[in-house]
């Protein structure tokens, strides 16, 4: 079985931003497409990426498979990627073999499958978070790049026209202040005027890259209760990102 994707660059943004907190995830592989879920140690985060079947190249898949990876083993191989390779996964019952092509030359890598009782089962997450905004990878990535310096802790707070982001921490604090009117914010759906939740700012720095490949994001947030980071790529595939609010 065979399945390819046109983008390597964006797998290798994702697997290396992940790597960075979580050892164990697990691609499930069925004719419908595939998805990677993986969680933190901590449960401060989980991470979704969605690749629906017709975004694919190439997709050669019977029945549904589970494949437990070390990611950080994966985010290795992935670092060779290039913006114009593509990538082809292939496996077996006990391997994996990534194969990336960059002007018909092909180049493989096989690492071992983990075996499934390592890696834990990933609950499915349903939140009722009231407000909502929209805005371009590329203006998150800078307000994150911006002010990530200056605290340890991201506070978010908006209303129906503005979301602020604030880094904090004992020195001092920088903020951003994404609006409609000024375009930075493409929409804002709120439902609750005047939230406020606190974050450790290491989540959000962790996924700038795949923050700044995204076409678009929307970013839900309600008081007291996680964020959703919702990324959508011009490919069709989509990462879901949930980080539990700060304990104060």
């Amino acid at each position: 079985m065979r399945i390819t994707f046109s983008d390597a660059r964006l797998w290798r943004y994702i697997m290396s931003s992940v790597g960075k907190f979580i050892e164990l995830g697990s691609l499930y592989i069925s004719e419908s497409g595939l998805s990677f879920k993986a969680m933190d140690p901590s449960r401060t985060s989980l991470t979704e990426f969605i690749i629906p079947r017709e975004a694919f190249d190439e997709f050669n898949v019977d029945g549904e498979h589970r494949l437990t990876l070390n990611i950080e083993d994966i985010g290795k191989i992935l670092r060779t990627a290039e913006k114009d390779d593509k990538i082809s996964i292939e496996w077996t019952e006990s391997a994996i073999t990534l194969v990336f092509e960059r002007r018909g030359v092909p180049r493989s890598f096989t690492l071992p499958i983990q075996t499934a009782v390592e890696a834990e089962e990933i609950p499915e997450l349903s939140l009722d978070l009231k407000n909502k905004y929209k805005m371009s990878g590329a203006v998150l990535y800078e307000s994150i790049k911006g002010i990530e310096d200056v605290g340890d802790v991201l506070r978010m707070e908006g209303d129906e026209r503005h979301l602020s982001l604030k880094s904090i921490s004992d020195i001092g604090e920088a903020e951003v202040i994404l609006d409609v009117e000024g375009g930075t914010l493409e929409e804002a759906e709120v439902g609750d005027p005047g939230f406020s939740v606190a974050f450790s700012i290491e989540y959000f720095s962790y996924m700038k890259q795949p923050i700044k490949l995204a076409d678009s994001v929307y970013l839900r947030a309600d008081s007291d209760m996680p964020c959703h980071l919702e990324l959508n790529y011009v490919q069709g595939a989509k990462f879901n990102y949930y980080v539990a609010p700060r304990v104060e």
